[in-house]
């Protein structure tokens, strides 16, 4: 993606128009998605406080508690957090490389952009091997109900 010449400064970002134009768009695009991410993990926030305020008067109705349904709201909007930070650093990044036609700072914002990349990764890996073990304990307390 990057072309660097030896005769050239190390610090001076030399990138084809349409590799340049790409990395632009992407980096708009991943702003959006960042700050949409931010506004939903808030409102998920602002729904586990509403839970945990309710917990008390409609704890009778549920088969749990309903301040644990809270902390798991709350647990995913933190989770939720790790990569849409890593993808608003891609896009600041990003942005500051074109601007500043910095080699390092791209250099950078592709850090960012991997360790979004793996921290989802990682993430679908552990749900995969969740849902087999959801499965079997669904189907054995299915089971020990009489369906």
């Amino acid at each position: 993606m990057e072309k660097l010449d030896n005769t050239e400064s190390k610090n001076e970002l030399l990138l084809e128009a349409q590799a340049e134009l790409y990395l632009r768009e992407t980096s708009k695009w991943a702003k959006f998605l960042s700050i949409v991410g931010f506004v939903f993990m808030g409102i998920m926030v602002l729904i586990a406080v509403i839970i945990f305020a309710f917990a008390g008067t409609m704890g009778s109705m549920m088969p749990f508690p309903m301040s644990l349904l809270g902390l798991v709201y709350l647990l995913i909007a933190l989770l939720y957090c790790i990569p849409i930070y890593f993808l608003l650093s891609f896009s600041n990044k990003a942005k500051a490389a074109l601007i500043s036609r910095s080699s390092a700072t791209l250099s950078e914002s592709m850090k960012y952009l991997k360790s979004h990349y793996k921290f989802i990764g990682i993430f679908t890996i552990v749900m995969l091997a969740m849902y087999p073990i959801g499965i079997v304990i669904a189907i054995i307390i299915g089971a020990s109900q009489g369906f």
